[in-house]
């Protein structure tokens, strides 16, 4: 079984790099979201195992990210939330740990930063171990210069 992810960042460059990363390590992408009321009813819709949240995206309803993710664990308690942020505020960080995001990460260059990520993510989901070898086959070094960008606003 893939592993479903729900990607939550209003920058539509970032969610294509994320989607781009996370397809070639054996996640499957099932709905991404330009702000927190589309991804409360895609998160109710598609059951994800993986939300990443864009600590910045733009809140609708009264709702923003750390209130989603509050929303999203109390929901499913088993779903695990990556949270990404441009800054490395340690307040905002230490909110999201504490209300159960599995891990907060500097939005990197994808180039040089989504090595971390997938590791973070095969130690939450071992079966990416498995599906690596086949799904890295598209990770050629010009492929990945193709399709990275540095991840920022």
């Amino acid at each position: 079984m893939s592993v479903r992810v729900l990607i939550v960042d209003d920058s539509v460059i970032v969610r294509d790099e994320l989607r781009h990363h996370l397809e070639c390590i054996g996640c499957e992408v099932v709905a991404e979201a330009a702000n927190t009321g589309q991804a409360l009813a895609l998160f109710r819709t598609v059951s994800p195992s993986l939300v990443i949240i864009d600590t910045a995206v733009p809140q609708t309803g009264g709702i923003g990210g750390l209130a989603l993710l509050r929303i999203m664990r109390r929901e499913d308690p088993a779903v695990q939330v990556l949270v990404l942020g441009l800054l490395p505020l340690p307040e905002v960080r230490k909110s999201f740990l504490s209300e159960g995001a599995v891990d907060f990460l500097i939005k990197p260059s994808l180039l040089n930063g989504f090595d971390y990520m997938r590791r973070r993510l095969e130690e939450l989901f071992p079966e990416l171990k498995r599906l690596a070898p086949a799904a890295n086959r598209h990770l050629d070094p010009e492929s990945m210069l193709e399709h990275s960008t540095i991840i920022g606003r």
